[in-house]
């Protein structure tokens, strides 16, 4: 297998230390209230990796971390991963439940939280994961939900039996970290390798329970140099993060990228759209990185707003403003460390209409093929079927589950994406899991949504198949306005039995507001409730 070579080894503690000495005193992490450097980050993660070796934690322990964005996420995965334990982010958007399965599944030995989250005390919500630590008697645990649970750790006040305390401020100091000379400190981080596991991502895709991807560090660091280069990335590229950093796509493009470029990453403890603006238009990011349906509802809010944004390069252009059809998307997975196809060296390009859709280049090192997912056979250029991929980036495996049944025998990830390759470019159709079979005839989803986004008023739609007796499925849509607009579902229908074949027009829409969409831990549309709704409806 070709890899893209560095001139360091690629493991986090040489990364962390290579962006501290390079960059130093530039902004790293900035909020709307504070900035941290390079070097603090640096600094402040070498005093709580001290700490976490006082306290037993060693090369390969499970440390879940639950914190959204800012300085306290970095010194946490810094910490835990440049001393080689194995970090697993867990989702802010998790209700009690959903965290607790998350740490029974991964292994947690240790869990970090913040005193409060989101404006709430989050020693409160831990101890609704986790019923028993009411019985706590001492911060060293034996729950029967959670066997291999030995410390949860609050960064900040600590006055529960069951908890301790960490401080992971930029600035603090650690009485227990003085016992660890740097030297000692140096030695550990040289035995950590870039085949070592890294990190665990929880992910839900878009229907089933969480699985957890594995990564190495040599895997990350080295996705997050190579991309950033084949992207032109450099360290003048500022970057509003609004992509979750217990996302693939948020711990390698801000979190990654960032560290290895040295450029600056924006974010907010919790997206608001005027507080996102008012930190964009004072920083001027030249990247504004939102997944999905957030990005279209910020880009429709900006709009709403009349505020003028032709200064900020992330979201106005000199010449006006571009078809995004008409720019190249990427496409990646957890499994694949984020984009394995990107515009590349055409970032910025404008299309030509023949290129209307495409998902960008194969990144190099990473090799595509398209096949025939019933007989394995590739697929000649222009022609539809399953896109699998295979290289550095891939990951390690699932966790608790054999090699095969993440990877084929011959190192592929099949990607269930549908897809093909017309002139060198890729172009993503959908998922053959989410397939619409009505009346013997098949119905892309992403089709669907596309003619249905058309239509000024929606600003996201979700398209299904439901069960129906006659047909088997039928086509329906949630459709979200855009703020302030209202849907006229005659018109959606019109205007998509204008563009469609008559068996792919929706036969049923249901609209709701983009505050009561269900989304799950991972952020995405929860599709089994949407279901649930949708047959709801259709049945009234």
């Amino acid at each position: 297998m070709e890899i893209p070579e560095l001139d360091y080894a690629p493991t986090m503690a040489n990364a962390i230390r290579r962006a501290g000495a390079r960059f130093g005193s530039d902004p790293y992490v900035v909020t709307p209230d504070a900035k941290m450097t390079f070097a603090e980050a640096d600094l402040a993660s070498q005093r709580v990796a001290k700490e976490m070796l006082v306290r037993g934690i060693g090369k390969g322990t499970r440390i879940g971390i639950h914190f959204s964005y800012g300085f306290d996420w970095i010194i946490a995965f810094f910490a835990a991963t440049r001393i080689g334990a194995v970090c697993l982010p867990m989702s802010t958007a998790y209700r009690p439940a959903e965290l607790r399965k998350s740490v029974v599944h991964g292994d947690v030995d240790t869990l970090i939280i913040p005193e409060h989250l989101f404006g709430e005390d989050h020693r409160r919500f831990v101890e609704a994961a986790f019923p028993s630590l009411s019985d706590a008697k001492s911060p060293e645990l034996y729950l029967d939900e959670a066997p291999f649970l030995r410390s949860v750790w609050v960064a900040g006040e600590a006055d529960e039996p069951w908890a301790d305390s960490i401080a992971l401020d930029v600035k603090a100091d650690s009485i227990a970290a003085a016992r660890i000379d740097d030297s000692f400190l140096e030695a550990i981080e040289a035995q950590v390798a870039p085949g070592d596991w890294l990190m665990v991502v929880h992910t839900s895709g878009t229907t089933g329970d969480p699985k957890g991807v594995i990564h190495s560090h040599g895997s990350f660091v080295r996705h997050s140099e190579h991309l950033s280069m084949f992207n032109g990335v450099t360290q003048e590229t500022t970057q509003f993060s609004g992509l979750p950093w217990f996302w693939i796509g948020g711990v390698v493009l801000s979190v990654g990228q960032g560290l290895v470029r040295g450029f600056k990453v924006l974010c907010l403890e919790k997206f608001d759209n005027e507080a996102a603006l008012d930190l964009i238009i004072e920083e001027q990011p030249w990247v504004i990185g939102m997944w999905g349906q957030l990005g279209q509802r910020f880009a429709q809010y900006v709009e709403s707003t009349g505020r003028d944004v032709s200064g900020v390069p992330g979201l106005a252009r000199p010449d006006g403003p571009v078809d995004p059809g008409l720019v190249h998307n990427s496409l990646g997975q957890t499994e694949s460390m984020g984009p394995h196809s990107s515009a590349g060296p055409e970032a910025g390009r404008d299309l030509p209409e023949e290129l209307r859709g495409s998902f960008g280049l194969p990144v190099p090192y990473i090799e595509h093929r398209i096949i025939d997912s019933e007989t394995g056979d590739d697929l000649a250029p222009g022609v539809e079927g399953e896109l699998i991929v295979r290289g550095y980036s891939i990951s390690q495996g699932l966790y608790k589950l054999e090699r095969h049944e993440a990877l084929d025998d011959e190192g592929w990830l099949h990607t269930g994406d549908r897809a093909y390759f017309k002139g060198g470019y890729l172009f993503f159709k959908g998922r053959f899991t989410e397939m619409i079979k009505t009346l013997g005839s098949n119905v892309a989803p992403r089709e669907v949504e596309l003619i249905l986004e058309d239509v000024p008023e929606v600003g996201l739609a979700i398209v299904m198949g439901v069960p129906d007796e006659d047909r088997g499925q039928i086509v329906a849509a949630v459709l979200v306005p855009i703020p302030g607009a209202t849907i006229d579902n005659d018109a959606v229908t019109a205007h998509a039995a204008e563009q469609l074949s008559s068996y792919k027009v929706p036969r049923h829409m249901m609209v709701l507001e983009s505050d009561d969409l269900p989304v799950l831990g991972s952020g995405k549309p929860d599709k089994i409730s949407l279901m649930t709704m949708l047959v709801t409806d259709v049945e009234k």
